[in-house]
Order: structure tokens, then sequence, then C-alpha cells
């Protein structure tokens, strides 16, 4: 996928897909420390080890110019913003971290949508 001459992503995109990268990061990191646990491996691990899978599926996804993966870009956006308006009562902070993610992410497939659909 290249966006102009140098073969380089705009800059919210990159950053859109580095917040993925790093969330998938995190998770992958908190589920091999939920492996250690053997109580903790189904209802914790499998389920961070899934997100991180997604996420980094998602971002090789974007670069590699999949047009299916649009669709699982927006359905994992509007997930962040149901997360953080769920989680904004107890959770403030937390919650206003998720609803940022999202919006941000809606805000740059849009913005790049036919960028990515060209390619």
């Amino acid at each position: 996928m290249t966006f102009n001459k140098m073969g380089t992503l705009p800059l919210p995109l990159a950053l859109h897909l580095a917040t993925y990268t790093v969330i998938g990061l995190f998770c992958a990191f908190a589920g091999g420390l939920n492996l250690i646990d053997p109580t903790k491996i189904i209802p914790n691990a499998v389920i961070f080890l899934g997100l991180a899978g997604f996420s980094w599926g998602y971002v090789f996804g974007i670069l590699m110019a999949r047009k299916e993966v649009l669709g699982l870009g927006v359905v994992a956006s509007i997930g962040y913003i149901v997360a953080g308006i769920w989680q904004l009562g107890p959770h403030w902070a937390l919650g206003a971290l998720l609803l940022a993610i999202g919006v941000y992410g809606l805000a740059a497939l849009a913005l790049y949508r036919r960028q990515i659909l060209e390619a």
C-alpha cells in the first residue's frame, strides 16, 4: 500500500496502526503471564492472546491493503467506543482512553478509506 511516491503511510493512519500494535503487545504480554497460572488460562489468557492476534492481524491486513480488513477495523473501533462508554462510570480514565482509541480509529478509517481501497 503506497500513498505517495516514497511508499510511506500518512501519519494519522500510521498512529492508528501503532495504537493497535501496542495494544497487541500488551495483550500478548498479559496473555503470556496468565498462562503461568492454570486457573487463569481459559478465562483470561485465551481472551488476551486472541485480542493480540486480532490486533496484529488487523495491522498486517491494513498494511497489505486487504479490503476485507476495513470492516474489522470499524467493528474494533466501535467495540472500543462501547467499552469506553461502559467503563466511564467506574474507571473514568480507562473509559476515556478506550473512547479516544475508538473515535480516532473511526476517524482514521473514514479519512483514508478511499486510499486503502484503491491500493
